[in-house]
């Protein structure tokens, strides 16, 4: 508080002090000191002015993302005067390095790797010139320093110091360095697929094709992203292709059609020719759900369609047959059983003579009785006996024609019964033998048919035999899928130009007046045997013997139609 006084004020020695002497001067004249009061307050408000700048600088620097060191370079030539003043807590989260371990120490101390590397030279070009420098990528590790790359800028600042602000990278360089590589496998996949593939915008065009796609439209990479899908897509299956990619980018989110559409279409090659191809479309979108480009696979199925339209054709044309061998067997069933009436009748009218010219010899000779002539007799008996053979012609006749078309049953059959049985009703004479063989088997079949072939093998065996005290053998062994059965005799044989003759029909290696034969039995055998799958064969040769071998399948065979 400044103080005006009307009289003065005297010290002891009645002198009258200098201070009061100042402050009468003061009061008479107060501008001065109002200037210097108010230049104080500006003072003291710039310096709290200041000071919160600090704090908020201080404040920003401490919670930033980046790191910062602030190097102090008094001179520039000596590195080992460097020191670091001043750091954040981001560049120690960077770094791995504590700011009390580093704060006050020289470059060499702190970060001892960097000493002979190019940055001491341009923090110093930065101090010198005041300029900024992007140091770009920097790899560093040292013992503290796990191996990294660091985006790093320094810049200048007053008294004397380089600050450095940096970001470590090294995550990001990674993830750069796999997409890269992923690109690569992608890009590589992309050229040697099998299929077409490409990538085009939404109106159609082109942006990048691969060879396997100028392979199937026969188009040179440049020719081929001069176009678009519509130039080569068949005009029959525009509106089609449209209609789809139209939904693939129109499509809403929680649509089905948004993620990809598939289809068949037909395009035109650059030769003219149409081919066939089955196509795969997706949409790439970005952030905000726009489609950006679309990816197509282009697989050529033209051989794969002609095939199916061949496989169609065929079918139809199958169909057809079927439809006719349908309406064929229709007309061979009725044609069969008129052929069964036909042959019943005629067998019945062709027996009927027969059994009467039989009767009449019958009575002609027991009228006549004793006062017949020997030679009558003969002729009489030779009478009887060709009635009697052509009997059963007829019958061999009747049963040959409906071999395979009648409906047989399959049974459990011991084929040693069949045998002996067969023995038994042939009454062989007492001097002759017929050995069976064991074991024999015993095979689901049809049994009748079984018996019609061994009765006749046998029969014959018997019959065509020179000595009464033949022998006729009968074995069997196993041949995979067949059993196979032999027919063997000791008679006079056959010769082997006869082999094929003896299962024609109606055919005999003696006369039918030496020996009572219809002709029918062997050409019954194999036609039989044929039926169930089987073969027939003859091993004989004059004066050895003959050796029928029969093979019958174990299991049946698929019934086939009866017609």
């Amino acid at each position: 508080m400044i103080e005006n006084r009307k009289e003065p004020a005297h010290d002891t020695a009645g002198q009258i002090p200098s201070q009061i002497t100042h402050e009468t001067e003061l009061a008479k004249n107060p501008t001065p000191y109002a200037e210097l009061l108010l230049a104080e307050q500006e003072a003291h408000s710039l310096a709290k002015t200041a000071i919160a700048e600090a704090q908020l600088y201080a404040e920003v620097v401490r919670n930033m993302q980046v790191g910062l060191y602030i190097w102090q370079i008094e001179d520039i030539d000596d590195v080992e005067s460097w020191k670091i003043i001043a750091t954040n807590p981001a560049a120690t989260e960077m770094t791995g390095v504590p700011i009390e371990s580093i704060l006050g120490k020289t470059l060499s101390e702190s970060f001892p790797d960097l000493v002979n590397t190019e940055m001491p030279r341009l923090y110093a070009q930065v101090r010198r010139t005041g300029e900024p420098v992007d140091l770009g990528e920097v790899h560093y590790e040292d013992q503290r320093v796990d191996k990294s790359v660091f985006a790093v800028k320094a810049f200048p600042l007053t008294g004397n110091c380089v600050g450095v602000a940096f970001e470590n990278i090294t995550q990001r360089k990674r993830i750069e360095a796999a997409h890269r590589e992923q690109e690569a496998q992608l890009l590589v996949i992309f050229q040697q697929a099998g299929v077409g593939i490409a990538r085009l915008l939404p109106d159609g065009r082109w942006l990048q094709v691969n060879q396997r796609l100028c392979d199937i439209f026969c188009y040179s990479m440049d020719e081929l992203l001069q176009t678009n899908f519509l130039d080569l897509t068949h005009g029959d299956d525009r509106a089609t292709s449209q209609a789809a990619i139209h939904r693939l980018i129109s499509s809403a989110s929680s649509s089905g059609d948004r993620s990809q559409q598939a289809f068949e279409k037909r395009y035109v090659t650059r030769q003219g020719e149409v081919i066939w191809a089955e196509v795969t479309v997706s949409a790439v979108r970005d952030t905000e759900d726009r489609v950006m480009y679309l990816i197509a696979t282009v697989q050529d199925t033209t051989a794969r369609q002609t095939a199916t339209l061949e496989l169609q054709r065929q079918k139809d044309n199958l169909l057809t047959v079927n439809n006719l061998l349908k309406g064929t067997m229709q007309t061979l069933r009725q044609r069969n059983q008129e052929l069964d009436q036909f042959a019943y009748v005629t067998s019945h009218d062709l027996k009927a003579p027969l059994r009467a010219i039989a009767n009449l010899a019958t009575w002609i000779e027991e009228d006549i009785g004793h006062d017949m002539p020997d030679e009558n007799k003969e002729q009489f008996g030779l009478l009887k006996s060709r009635v009697h053979r052509m009997e059963g012609l007829i019958d061999g006749l009747l049963e040959y024609s409906r071999i395979g078309r009648t409906h047989q049953s399959h049974e459990r059959v011991d084929v040693a019964e069949i045998l002996n049985d067969i023995v038994d009703s042939l009454s062989p004479l007492n001097e002759f033998t017929v050995e069976i063989e064991a074991p024999m088997p015993v095979l689901e079949a049809k049994k009748v048919p079984l018996i019609q072939v061994f009765s006749n093998l046998i029969g014959n065996a018997i019959k065509h035999h020179d000595r009464a005290d033949g022998t006729v053998r009968v074995s069997a062994k196993d041949a995979g899928d067949f059993y196979e059965f032999a027919i063997a005799d000791d008679g006079p044989g056959i010769d082997p130009a006869y082999h094929e003759k003896v299962f024609a029909i109606f055919q005999t290696l003696r006369s039918r007046d030496d020996l009572e034969s219809t002709g029918i039995g062997l050409s019954l055998v194999k036609k039989i045997v044929a039926a169930e799958g089987g073969q027939v064969s003859l091993c004989s040769d004059v004066g050895q013997g003959a050796v029928f071998r029969v093979t019958w399948p174990k299991s049946p065979r698929q019934q086939e139609p009866n017609v």
